[in-house]
């Protein structure tokens, strides 16, 4: 039996005072679908299946989070990139709303933020049905793409890829990226008004894709923006980038973010260059929680718990990034379980 509610224990993380132990926060998104028997199309085009399957998930692990999240292309679509929906497989970008920065120019960008475009109404119905049935006990996330991450699903993959690299493109791109923000913006403040903390996400920043300097010029202002923006309301805010980012990690150290959700990168080095400043979150190898036996990962996670439990400023135990679709109960289980046992502070 707990002594607190993960909602109790978040607060207290984030007023910089020990829970009674870690939090425990495996990326569950659309491995949530799985353990309940829905197609995946089904989760993330159903507010109400996608929040069924979330609450179920939490019966079956207990964890310390609720996920809100399909996919990152949810704002690029609602800005007008189309996206086919795979029956067993997430959305995939189709066809995105430029070609490249010279279509961008001749078309301009429409950003009257509506409410019914996309699939944002799935966002929102999903959020307000968690935060009904256990917005008392856990925070519901809404995990919400960065400007760099859209603008990545709005043009041509390749061809913004050779533009973000030619100084003469700056302007521009910044222009995009600023009119982005503005939307995003928009979107966060519904998320926030249905009941749910967002949490920023920017995978397609990562350093596996993209070079510090593109990181530092086009990506990190921009989730600056967003971050600020929360601030306003007084909430500590979750940025999560996926991949490496140690290669960009003197440049992280900069962000405004309460917590950073961190991926392939060496943890206990990003403890000591990050963990004075930062809540740290992270980051069980996602290929492992699907492979491996329980008790490899029973060992792991101890090893991981072990060494970053003590952090200044704390830590959450989580995966590097989503949990995949078809991840054993049994692995996942194991995980959370040892995560809890390992995880406990004496006080």
């Amino acid at each position: 039996m707990e002594i607190l509610t993960p909602r109790e224990r978040f607060s207290l993380l984030v007023f910089d005072e020990k829970p009674d132990r870690i939090l425990i926060f495996p990326l569950i998104t659309n491995h949530s679908a799985y353990v309940s028997n829905y197609p995946i199309k089904e989760y993330y085009t159903k507010g109400k299946i996608l929040a069924h399957c979330q609450i179920n998930a939490y019966e079956i692990y207990q964890t310390d989070f609720l996920s809100v999240f399909s996919d990152v292309g949810i704002i690029a679509e609602a800005l007008g990139s189309e996206f086919e929906y795979p029956e067993d497989d997430l959305p995939k970008l189709k066809k995105p709303l430029f070609s490249c920065l010279k279509d961008f120019i001749k078309k301009s960008l429409n950003i009257e933020y509506d409410e019914s475009k996309g699939r944002f109404s799935l966002y929102f119905e999903a959020v307000e049905i968690l935060y009904a049935s256990l917005g008392d006990i856990l925070p519901v996330l809404a995990y919400i793409p960065a400007p760099f991450t859209t603008l990545a699903l709005l043009f041509e993959p390749n061809e913004i890829l050779k533009d973000l690299t030619k100084k003469e493109n700056k302007k521009i791109i910044k222009e995009v990226l600023s009119l982005i923000t503005d939307f995003t913006i928009q979107f966060i403040k519904g998320i926030i008004n249905y009941g749910a903390l967002p949490i920023i996400v920017d995978p397609l920043a990562s350093g596996s894709v993209v070079s510090p300097k593109i990181y530092k010029n086009f990506a990190f202002p921009y989730e600056e923006k967003l971050i600020n923006y929360l601030h306003r309301y007084d909430l500590d805010v979750i940025l999560h980038i996926c991949g490496n980012t140690q290669i960009y990690l003197k440049e992280l150290k900069k962000s405004s973010a309460d917590l950073l959700s961190l991926d392939k990168i060496d943890l206990f080095y990003a403890k000591k260059i990050l963990g004075n400043k930062f809540r740290l979150i992270g980051n069980f190898d996602t290929t492992e929680i699907l492979i491996s036996s329980p008790e490899t990962i029973r060992q792991k996670v101890k090893n991981l718990v072990l060494k970053m439990k003590n952090n200044k400023k704390g830590y959450i135990l989580a995966t590097g990034c989503e949990v995949p679709f078809l991840t054993p109960k049994e692995n996942l289980k194991t995980f959370i379980e040892e995560g809890k046992n390992f995880g406990r502070y004496l006080f």
